[in-house]
């Protein structure tokens, strides 16, 4: 089952500022660079700026998790991480602002495995406890 992350305002004007401001870099100062250091040195300076918002873009269009019969599926950007059902042990609401696959100001840390930490944000977390109880055999430990 695939639970989209919770996303704040906060979150959104950081993401959605970053991503006009590379772009904004990337078409404001393609003729500035290029009258000063030529075609070459403006087209990878826009390529780069380019790059950096679209994979931005990604981090917002693709935070989201996903639950099978045996695994978490995490999914942040481009990147993603998958943790056995059977080695989360619990579930605990947190206010960190440390980065992580959390769009949202209301996010849990989710142990798992031999002391690891990942924190996550799902829309629902109720839905979210139940489904991966219903693949475990012993109940995940929540605590709010």
């Amino acid at each position: 089952m695939k639970f989209q992350a919770k996303k704040d305002f906060m979150y959104r004007m950081i993401v959605w500022g970053s991503v006009l401001l590379f772009l904004g870099l990337s078409i404001g100062l393609f003729l500035p660079i290029y009258h000063e250091a030529g075609l070459v040195a403006s087209s990878i300076f826009s390529s780069i700026c380019g790059i950096f918002a679209i994979v931005i873009l990604s981090f917002w269009y693709r935070t989201f998790y996903v639950i099978t019969d045996e695994h978490l599926m995490i999914y942040v950007g481009p990147m993603k991480r998958r943790i056995e059902l059977e080695t989360i042990q619990k579930i605990e609401k947190t206010n960190t602002p440390l980065a992580s696959a959390a769009l949202s100001k209301e996010r849990y840390y989710l142990y798992y495995g031999l002391g690891d930490v990942t924190i996550i944000a799902p829309e629902n977390m109720n839905t979210f406890v139940k489904v991966i109880n219903e693949q475990r055999d012993e109940p995940v430990e929540l605590s709010i």
